[in-house]
């Protein structure tokens, strides 16, 4: 409980410094008499607000905060990943109003500190443009959120593009502010709309913000699950899982590797397989004959030695590389125990989720099949080896 509630303060205070940088680069460019020179034309204008704003979220994606709780800094994110089942219920009502508080607070700190110029533009407040309908102002609102969405779960579903998730979300955010922002101020997230609607106390239209972004999202959650459904246990809830704390979220398939301990044991059933992301694990397999010398290679792979114990070594793993695989796919019990040498993170993979991923990524099956084959070579080496008296 005590990590969860780290996790929702963390949530709060990375939506409210989000949401003071994005709406001070509003009052910045947009306010009459502001400080900052002006910027000519105005799509270059609105390409600088939307680039310190997503740049804020961005930033708060990669900090400690957004390593903590995930940095979703949107209810209509935490919607998408509560409908795959990434979080709990409870989880998702609480970000939820935690993201809203921080909202508050956060555009709150820009009116304290701007004063008139800060309500001269509304404190950001989004609205329909010129000639937008509701109706249309709906139908954009959904659109926008349902690309970003679709563009998050699908750098998460990539090992090698996930830890870019931030960085690619930030940038298409900068690109619909600049594109679609006169048509209804690109939103994208209700916290974002409701905030400053309170606090200048005008909520004609804000029901527009609190429905469509929801909307767009979900429905991204359900085309994404129609086409890779079987991979949404590939993906975490967080959009940054760095750093050694555990994760929160039940559902996560990220295993943090520490020093000294066993991942599997030999003989084991086992039905899931890991690729290593961070860290490296010695690759041990028991002889059976306790107090004979046998032979295993050293530490860095490259010539034999006796060992005095009753565990071969057979080497080490590191980042890219994949164990538990052969129990997977042949539906064997585990061939060797596997021991964490070096912290780190790797991810875990169901014996559905595991084909998928051959299936869907051919950089992973083709990493597979190298790594396999490496092992068939050193097989053969020490076969042709002669041993050590």
């Amino acid at each position: 409980m005590k990590q969860q509630l780290h996790a929702y303060l963390s949530e709060l205070a990375g939506t409210a410094i989000m949401m003071a940088i994005g709406v001070g680069a509003i009052v910045l460019f947009w306010a009459p008499g502001s400080p900052v020179p002006r910027i000519d034309p105005e799509r270059l204008r609105l390409l600088a607000t939307g680039l310190i704003f997503a740049g804020g979220a961005t930033l708060v994606v990669y900090s400690p905060l957004g390593k903590m709780s995930g940095a979703h800094l949107n209810p209509a994110v935490t919607c998408a990943f509560w409908r795959l089942g990434r979080i709990s219920s409870r989880d998702a009502v609480a970000y939820a109003i935690a993201q809203t508080i921080g909202a508050v607070a956060g555009v709150a700190v820009v009116r304290l500190i701007a004063g008139s110029l800060g309500t001269a533009v509304d404190l950001g407040m989004t609205r329909p443009g010129m000639g937008v309908s509701p109706l249309e102002a709906c139908v954009f609102e959904i659109a926008i959120t349902f690309a970003l969405m679709f563009l998050i779960l699908t750098f998460l579903n990539r090992p090698t593009l996930a830890p870019r998730t931030g960085i690619a979300a930030g940038s298409l955010v900068a690109l619909l502010v600049m594109l679609e922002a006169p048509f209804t101020g690109t939103s994208l997230n209700p916290a974002r709309s409701l905030a400053p609607a309170l606090l200048m106390q005008r909520l004609d239209g804000v029901w527009i913000y609190l429905a469509a972004p929801p909307i767009g999202a979900l429905l991204a959650a359900a085309a994404w699950r129609g086409r890779w459904g079987a991979r949404q246990a590939l993906i975490c809830a967080k959009l940054y899982h760095g750093g050694a704390s555990p994760c929160q979220f039940a559902t996560c398939p990220y295993v943090t590797l520490r020093a000294g301990d066993v991942v599997i044991r030999e003989n084991e059933p086992g039905d899931t397989a890991y690729v290593i992301e961070a860290g490296e694990v010695e690759v041990r397999r028991h002889t059976g004959e306790t107090g004979r010398a046998n032979i295993r290679p050293d530490v860095r792979g490259v010539r034999l030695q006796p060992d005095q114990s009753s565990d071969i070594i057979l080497g080490r793993l590191g980042p890219g590389q994949w164990f538990g695989e052969m129990s997977v796919l042949l539906g064997e019990p585990r061939s060797a125990t596997i021991v964490v040498i070096t912290a780190g993170r790797a991810r875990r993979l169901t014996r559905e989720a595991f084909e998928q991923a051959l299936a869907d990524d051919p950089a992973h099956a083709l990493a597979l099949m190298r790594q396999l084959a490496a092992r068939l070579r050193e097989t053969d080496r020490r076969l042709a080896a002669p041993l050590a008296p």
